[in-house]
């Protein structure tokens, strides 16, 4: 029985096949008959252009196999990544609510998707224009096709360029299939909502001369409505016995854009047709007092409206894809290959009808009850319908290029890829601003049947990125030192970019109530030289060392270098340690986009403290906000140290523990609401706006914000991660089977970031959506041709709620309180199957095996999606079925 561990060495297809582990394996022992010979086949492995024999090697990688991602019931590559114990804080999921709904990324260390290097076969993925550009979407990749996932957990700036700065995830996938397989899978959630089904198949051909593979996969899940689960459908309850329902306080899923005016003293006060409203249309709730962050409880009323009942809050997604991948040996020395990936991704997504300020309510209005014009009230203009939001992908990646051997010396590569990222998104039935200010000059009622067809409009958005990359680069030996030859690698590269987003013209002039949005429009070049070397010092040490040189056609250059070590003091123990820089570019869309509107989330602290609301108290509240962008940014710049050991000197076991420091400064930071709301309790507003003209919040008299705020993006705010990642996996012979258990661990000591832009730094771990540990368990038994697979991921508890603390009196020493406690979660999955021989093989599992819910807030919230959407789904059972021909 062979033993399953993290060190020797293998090839890329044995990486594959031996793997025990969940997302904690390693490079794991193959003992084949290739390995086991004296020719044993160097590699490339993810974070290094040089080919080497060990994939242990000085910066950690795991290795997640297909057969493990089938094994643990996963669903697509997104969702596989999603559960990585290094994407600790969670990552994007297919939400409903904008134009990314149909998009899913990889958060490495949890600074940021944009921080976290995606590639494809080794050669980058180009930015979605859903996320401006800057990070790859991961739903468009079919599972079907995957043949691994290595993710390097080390800055790899100094071998890839930008964005390498957390981490590096290289999705590789199948070049070398024979034959014909179908693939089929069922879900099904015990909740309403989220059902999938799943169908591929994939065909391929060999010959001496090369291969062709070929793979179609067909997904869709069905969307999730706020609704359909008892913690996000619309809430309401008198909680302090009072008399009263304070919107923000006291609710779940109500806005007060329902039907609020502004009267003349400048308070809230709900229309006096609320209560007709909420007799007679569906969504509204009636008169609810205006809470703390409206200028107090008791002080005015708003007219709510429950969007919670109408919403999705998953989109549904509806995905084609179709990879062909192919080699051919023009000579023995000399071998072409090709690949194409080809992918659509639609969704929908349904928002409640649109919500707007109706500004100069005149006099004669229904609404108004004065016998003046009125600044401005909140409405929810029902009459149009609810808001259906349409989003198609489309993607295109084409790589040709050709390798192989010169002077018996000499492995050498080219190649050009082309890469195409549209994206389309029609918004059905919202407001028309125009045609609302037409109708109040003619004196007509918006609100009245004949009108609604007047004031309702469809938007547009269409987005693109261009990516064209062309390579060159070569290795070679050249010298020698007592552990054997120096083995050096020199490279070019130069990519161009593209990147557009246009929206219609009615959205772009701001004439558009409940959606907004500016085109943007941006091109760059890219040029960078890059050399590798390996230096074996002796047979047991080997030093390597990277540079690289990033030429950008805006902000200028970038120079990045990494420094590692590996020593082997004996056969089954590894000490490495590696230092790399790290750098990532302003995306396209930072520099180029125009100021666009926002309903942003904050806690208006300056208007509780004038309301007399402890900090602890204040609520979440929406705020209306003009985010502008900053054609001035340049690069952040980071440092990744890690060091570690690895151990296999125990039979069946092995062992690895890592520690890993990331600094990242200068970085690009969207300064937020929150940060102005924050820099103001300090008394220090005033003197930020002056020094910076672009940002802006003013108030009204009661204490209340007075119209939009107005921020941007800016260079300088901190983030760092210390930590470790601990990982060990065992094998044992139990009967007439074998049982592998394989658990794995990142602990966060350090969560670094500002309390606000410009201010104090605070380790955050352990806060909100920061959890200091995330676990894996798998065990696995197989007998036969049965097979079982548990797996266990475990969230640590974090704190509720940040709250800022003002006590030391000074805003350079605030710092966040985590005022209460979500408690840690563990969801458990199990999948049965059964190899039925030449008539395929049958899996049946159940997702989230004890039903977990999502970790709820004391006021029963579900917060954050990032990391509980597994919650948020529900128990699932699932039934698959392949075959191969």
């Amino acid at each position: 029985m062979t033993n399953s561990t993290f060190r020797k060495s293998l090839t890329a297809l044995a990486v594959a096949g031996s793997l025990a582990a969940p997302a904690v394996a390693v490079a794991q022992d193959n003992v084949d008959a290739q390995a086991s010979s004296s020719n044993i086949e160097k590699i490339q492995v993810t974070g290094s252009r040089i080919k080497r024999s060990d994939l242990e090697s000085a910066s950690p990688v795991e290795v997640i196999s297909a057969e493990q991602l089938s094994d643990q019931g996963r669903l697509s590559v997104s969702d596989a990544l999603r559960n990585l114990t290094s994407n600790s804080f969670g990552s994007f999921v297919p939400s409903s609510g904008s134009s990314a709904q149909s998009q899913s990324t990889v958060n490495l260390l949890g600074v940021g998707a944009s921080r976290t290097l995606v590639l494809l076969d080794g050669k980058r993925v180009a930015g979605s224009p859903s996320l401006g550009g800057s990070s790859a979407n991961l739903s468009t990749i079919p599972m079907a096709a995957v043949e691994r996932i290595e993710v390097l957990k080390d800055g790899a700036s100094a071998v890839y360029g930008s964005d390498a700065v957390a981490g590096v995830v290289n999705i590789i996938l199948k070049d070398d299939f024979e034959g014909v397989a179908v693939n089929t899978q069922v879900g099904r959630p015990e909740a309403e909502g989220g059902d999938n089904e799943s169908f591929s198949i994939t065909a391929g051909t060999s010959s001496e001369r090369g291969n062709l593979t070929m793979v179609f996969e067909h997904q869709t899940r069905d969307a999730i409505y706020d609704r359909d689960r008892p913690y996000t459908a619309p809430q309401m309850n008198d909680e302090n016995g009072d008399g009263l329902i304070s919107i923000y306080d006291e609710t779940i899923g109500i806005s007060y854009y329902g039907a609020t005016l502004v009267n003349p003293q400048g308070n809230y006060e709900a229309s006096p047709l609320c209560g007709d409203l909420a007799n007679n249309v569906e969504g509204f709730v009636g008169v609810l007092d205006q809470g703390t962050s409206f200028g107090g409880v008791g002080g005015g009323t708003v007219c709510g409206y429950a969007f919670a009942g109408v919403s999705t809050n998953m989109a549904s997604t509806d995905r084609n894809s179709l990879m062909v991948n192919g080699n051919y040996k023009i000579t023995d020395d000399i071998e072409m290959y090709m690949r194409g990936l080809f992918a659509k991704n639609s969704s929908f997504g349904r928002y409640a009808p649109a919500a707007a300020p109706w500004e100069n309510i005149p006099a004669d209005a229904s609404h108004n009850p004065y016998d003046e014009e009125l600044e401005v009230g909140y409405f929810r203009w029902y009459p149009v319908g609810n808001r259906d939001g349409y989003v198609d992908d489309y993607q295109q990646d084409y790589v040709v290029g050709f390798r192989g051997f010169a002077l018996d010396n000499i492995d050498w590569e080219v190649y050009y890829q082309r890469a195409e990222m549209d994206y389309k998104t029609v918004g059905r039935d919202y407001l028309s601003n125009s045609a609302l200010n037409w109708l109040a000059a003619e004196g007509e009622d918006p609100f009245s049947a004949e009108n609604s067809d007047k004031i309702g409009i469809t938007t547009l958005t269409e987005g693109k990125t261009i990516f064209d990359h062309y390579y060159a680069g070569f290795g070679f030996n050249a010298g020698e030192l007592a552990g054997g030859m120096v083995s050096h690698y020199v490279g070019w590269e130069m990519y161009d970019q593209v990147f557009e987003n246009s929206y219609d013209a009615q959205s772009e002039a701001g004439l558009v109530g409940g959606g907004a949005g500016n085109s943007a429009a941006e091109d760059r070049n890219v040029q960078a030289y890059f050399y590798e070397v390996a230096m074996p010092f002796t047979y047991d040490l080997t030093v390597s060392a990277a540079f690289r040189y990033d030429d950008y056609s805006d902000f200028g250059t970038a120079t990045t270098s990494s420094l590692k070590a590996e020593y082997r003091p004996m056969d089954d123990l590894l000490i490495r340690a590696s230092y790399s820089e790290g750098f990532r570019a302003p995306s396209l869309e930072e520099l180029s986009a125009q100021d666009q509107y926002s309903a942003t989330y904050a806690y208006d602290y300056v208007a509780c403290q004038t309301a007399g609301v402890a900090l602890t108290e204040c609520p979440e509240i929406q705020i209306d906000n003009q985010v502008q962008s900053n054609r001035n940014l340049g690069p952040e710049e980071s440092e990744y140290i890690n060091a570690g050991i690895v151990y296999s000197g125990l039979e069946n076991w092995d062992f690895r523990l890592d520690y890993f420091d990331l600094q990242v400064e200068n970085v690009i930071s969207d300064v937020t609401v929150q940060d102005l709301i924050n820099i103001e309790l300090g008394g220090n507003l005033d003197s930020f706006l002056a020094a910076n003209p672009a940002f802006d919040l003013q108030r009204r008299a009661n204490g209340s914000i007075d119209g939009d705020v107005y921020t941007r993006t800016e260079n300088g705010a901190i983030l760092a991660r210390k930590g470790f990642d601990f990982e060990v996996a065992a094998e044992y012979p139990l009967g007439a089977g074998l049982f592998n258990a394989t658990f794995g661990t990142t602990y966060m000591m350090e969560v670094e970031e500002d309390v606000y832009f410009g201010g104090p730094s605070q380790d955050m771990a352990g806060s909100s959506g920061a959890p200091e540990l995330r676990s894996q368990l798998m065990l696995q038994y197989a007998i036969n041709d049965f097979n079982v697979t548990w797996t266990s991921d475990y969230i640590d508890s974090t704190g509720e709620t940040d709250v800022l603390d003002t006590s030391c009196g000074d805003s350079q020493c605030f710092n966040y309180n985590f005022v209460g406690e979500l408690e840690s979660t563990t969801y458990h999955n199990v999948t049965f199957s059964y190899n039925l021989g030449q008539y395929g093989k049958a899996t049946l599992g159940v997702r989230n095996l004890f039903d977990e819910e999502p970790v709820l807030n004391s006021s029963g919230e579900y917060t954050n999606p990032e990391l509980y959407v597994r919650g948020h789904i529900g128990r699932e059972f699932v039934a698959g079925y392949q075959i191969k021909f």
